[in-house]
């Protein structure tokens, strides 16, 4: 069973490697393409596969009936460019109690919440004669909603709803914001066909977009529509029976943008915390996560840490795990 399960991760590995190439830029909701928290990015971003933490509401919702506990996540970003990244979250499973005068279990089930913004400043401005007027900004904001049940034992399926926010200040007569709104959904399945590996698959931001309309801006404004890219994710994590050692893997495509393909690899010890590296579509990443008691809860503190291939200098990310 460990050659059978080795051979299967070693061959998904290899499909990443044949088929992913390089992305484009420049479609809107690139935030929500970003990834969330520390672990998750030093694990390359590679995480649609793993049923642990708050995170994996967001990432795939299918995964919250197979959490082990209640988690809250807050996360900050220190980005180049004048970039801002923030992210808090909250996930738990839902296992009802068994009737005894019922057959068979209760459905599991799965529950997560969070917000998601990012945001940047010094936007530098000009008028028709490329004079500078002021510096705008611009900031960005996913409010999500996650349930997912699972019908069977090792098989759960899930959605995730998003409204989703954009905001340019200052810019409107006035001094008032261009504002536009959407919403979009993920959706999301599970299976973990023998111990210890997992499969994920998840089809994101189906319908997700930004209506914008200028009139209130210029003498005759237009009426413009921004579609998020349509997102594919599938995902294949292994952890050892021993369980220090957790390997990830992930290929994602779009309608718009050319595949990317995501690795991680954990080395834990569930006293002291863990070390993380990854690659993120060609970006190597690495971490670490530090464990300790907090009022009687456990809490971890994680860093990542990632070569940006695509600015000056690197991103450094901080999240708090709080188990309730």
């Amino acid at each position: 069973m460990k050659r059978y399960v080795l051979v299967l991760f070693m061959s998904f590995l290899f499909a990443l490697q044949t088929f992913a190439r390089p992305g484009d830029g420049g479609y809107a909701g690139a935030f929500l393409r970003m990834g969330l928290g520390a672990r998750a990015k030093a694990l390359g971003d590679a995480y649609s596969a793993i049923p642990e933490g708050a995170v994996a509401g967001f990432y795939n919702p299918a995964l919250l009936p197979h959490l082990q506990e209640r988690q809250l996540v807050a996360s900050y970003s220190f980005l180049t460019l004048d970039r801002n990244f923030d992210y808090i979250g909250f996930a738990m499973p839902l296992n009802p109690k068994a009737d005894p005068d019922k057959k068979g279990n209760p459905l599991k089930a799965g529950l997560a919440l969070g917000w998601v913004h990012a945001g940047v400043d010094n936007i530098y401005g000009t008028d028709g004669s490329g004079n500078h007027t002021i510096n705008f900004s611009n900031s960005e904001h996913a409010f999500y909603l996650s349930f997912a049940l699972s019908p069977f034992e090792k098989f759960s399926i899930g959605v995730n709803g998003k409204v989703l926010y954009n905001q340019i200040p200052d810019i409107e007569k006035d001094d008032g914001a261009l504002t536009s709104t959407g919403f979009g959904i993920d959706i999301g399945a599970y299976y973990s066909p023998v111990n210890n590996l997992s499969l994920g698959l998840v089809l994101r931001d189906n319908m997700s977009k930004y209506s914008w309309n200028t009139d209130t801006v210029y003498e005759r404004g237009t009426s413009t529509v921004n579609k998020f890219p349509k997102v594919t994710r599938a995902a294949i994590a292994y952890r050892i029976p021993q369980q220090w050692l957790l390997l990830t893997a992930e290929l994602e495509d779009s309608d718009k943008q050319n595949p990317r393909y995501h690795y991680g690899m954990e080395l834990s010890s569930a006293k002291i915390g863990a070390l993380r590296f990854g690659l993120d579509d060609n970006s190597p990443t690495f971490g670490m996560g530090i464990k300790f008691n907090l009022l009687g809860k456990a809490n971890m503190i994680n860093y990542a840490f990632i070569v940006s291939q695509d600015a000056p200098g690197s991103d450094h990310i901080f999240s708090w795990a709080f188990n309730i």
